[in-house]
């Protein structure tokens, strides 16, 4: 029974509906149909829409208008005096870096070379030392094989 009055409503939209298509009527003296004035009204909704948009676009021409560009090109004439200054600065760090690397190299070398003087000094004297130590023995021995000595 349900599915009979869900028909029969259905029915009855799709007759209200062909009704409306054929029916006209009178408007400001003109004759016009349901679609008529839905066309009409879309034609008007774009002519606002369109005179919105261009107001709009020349509120931003406007505004682009008023721009100074010799301020804007000042402004990035400060910008690149200072990114100058910012380039020399890092350009002397750079130097600085790299005098610093050349001094902490040359330190390296001179220690390197001086604890190398300092090995080979110390195996000279270690050998000196050897050769007074065996000679000392040599003569002691000497001394003590000796029968006069009386040791």
């Amino acid at each position: 029974m349900a599915d009979k009055d869900l028909g029969n409503e259905i029915e009855n939209i799709e007759q209200s509906v062909d009704s409306l298509k054929n029916k006209e009527f009178k408007l400001f003296g003109i004759k016009m149909t349901p679609m008529t004035v839905t066309a009409a009204f879309a034609g008007v909704g774009s002519i606002i829409g369109m005179l919105y948009g261009g107001f709009v676009m020349y509120q931003k021409v406007e505004g682009i208008a008023s721009i100074d560009p010799g301020a804007i090109f000042a402004e990035l004439e400060k910008t690149n005096t200072r990114l100058d200054g910012i380039n020399k600065s890092l350009d002397d760090m750079k130097l600085d870096i790299k005098r610093a690397e050349d001094t902490a190299d040359d330190a390296y070398r001179y220690v390197k070379d001086v604890n190398k003087d300092m090995n080979d000094e110390l195996r000279a004297f270690r050998k000196d030392v050897k050769e007074i130590e065996k000679d000392f023995e040599g003569k002691l021995q000497k001394a003590l094989n000796n029968p006069l000595s009386e040791m």
